[in-house]
Parts: structure tokens; C-alpha cells; sequence
């Protein structure tokens, strides 16, 4: 299979030429993702979803992550990237007016397996409180949701843990509750997480 072909990019965020999927964390190269989180509002409460990596995954298998992500080939723009929501979580059709795009965020993640450096292109998709989802079982294992009003100071560093929920044919089970803290997460930087809390945040204010 020929090795996919992504852009790279200066810190700055100018193209600067393109390099295979396979270098692009092993060199430490600047590179477009875009990130889905979902969220939906229920007796009068915003709950945002969480997807909850498959155990064969090779990189961060079993935690919890943003809610449909993935990264974006050299002739892909971020609206192409909507792809994933299709791919990972089963979705059929996208509802575009319900889409909106919060920014562009550094993303960095840097271990002793890989250097990862990105743009990531941040939405936020408002969905249904009755949605249900058909995983891609080799890349998701479960959704969770957890309250919004819980995830930001989360996010802000504010408190270390979250009650979360699975989310099943179409509802919370909220009998199945349990917690999560950081080191439940894919280890995204502390700088990522409060951007994108605070891009959410703003977004639903300006939706009310």
C-alpha cells in the first residue's frame, strides 16, 4: 500500500513541502488534523461526547479522546475532513448547519514513542440527545458523555476528575457511571485542552 502524503509546515504555520504519513511522527513534522468534539444538550445540560480508543489501537489504546479526529492527506482542505465522523463513529449524513469551526489550535504530544506536532482544525458538531452511533470497532471501543459544566474546569486544570457515562443506542446509561482523570486521556498538552474548552464555551454562549 503506497504511503499516504501529508503536508508539513513551519511552527508558523506556512507549508513549507510534504512528506509520507509514516515520517511525519517519527521526524517530529508539522502537520493538519482536524478535530470533531460532539456535544448535545439534555434537560436543559450541554454533555460533550468522548470516544474511548480501541485496545488495538497502537498508539494510546483504551483512552478517552476527542469525540472523531484524524489527519488530513496533502490534497485534503478541513471541510474534507468530516470524513472521520463518517469512518469512526458511523454517522450517515452531516448535518453542515449544526457544524461550526471554533479555530486552528496547536496540538503537541510529544513521548518516548513519537513526536507529534499538529494543527489541528477544531469544530464543534451539535447532534441530537437520541443519537446513535455504528463504531469502527478497530479504532473506537465505546462513547461516553460527561456534563460540559464539568468538563471545562476539567480542562482548566480546576478539578482532577470527571463522572462519565456510557452512551448507548441512542442514551445515556447512567447507572454505569464511573470516573476519569488526565491519566484517562490521551496525554494532550494542558495548553490544548484549555483552548479548546474555552473555543466550546464561547461557541455555546453564542448559540443561546
Amino acid at each position: 500500500m503506497e504511503d499516504e502524503l501529508l503536508k508539513v509546515f513551519d511552527e508558523q504555520f506556512n507549508p513549507i513541502g510534504k512528506a509520507p504519513r509514516t515520517k511525519i511522527h517519527v521526524e517530529g513534522l508539522w502537520h493538519e488534523t482536524v478535530h470533531f468534539w460532539l456535544m448535545t444538550k439534555m434537560s436543559g445540560k450541554h454533555y460533550v461526547f468522548l470516544q474511548k480508543r480501541s485496545k488495538s489501537k497502537r498508539d494510546y489504546p483504551a483512552l478517552l479522546d476527542i469525540t472523531a479526529a484524524g489527519h488530513l492527506l496533502a490534497t485534503e482542505t478541513s471541510t474534507d475532513g468530516v470524513r472521520e465522523l463518517q469512518e469512526e463513529l458511523g454517522l450517515p449524513s452531516i448535518e453542515r448547519d449544526k457544524l461550526y469551526k471554533l479555530g486552528t489550535v496547536k496540538n503537541i504530544i510529544h513521548t518516548n514513542k513519537l513526536v507529534d506536532n499538529e494543527f489541528s482544525h477544531v469544530y464543534l458538531y451539535i447532534v441530537n440527545d437520541d443519537i446513535s452511533f455504528h463504531l469502527q470497532e478497530e479504532e473506537v471501543s465505546d462513547i461516553v458523555v460527561t456534563e460540559f459544566m464539568a468538563f471545562y474546569p476539567f480542562c482548566m486544570a480546576e478539578r482532577d476528575e470527571l463522572v462519565i457515562y456510557p452512551w448507548r443506542d441512542g442514551k445515556v446509561i447512567n447507572d454505569e457511571e464511573s470516573k476519569a482523570g488526565k491519566n484517562n486521556f490521551v496525554p494532550h498538552e494542558e495548553a490544548y485542552f484549555k483552548k479548546v474548552a474555552e473555543l466550546l464555551k464561547q461557541q455555546l454562549e453564542n448559540l443561546e
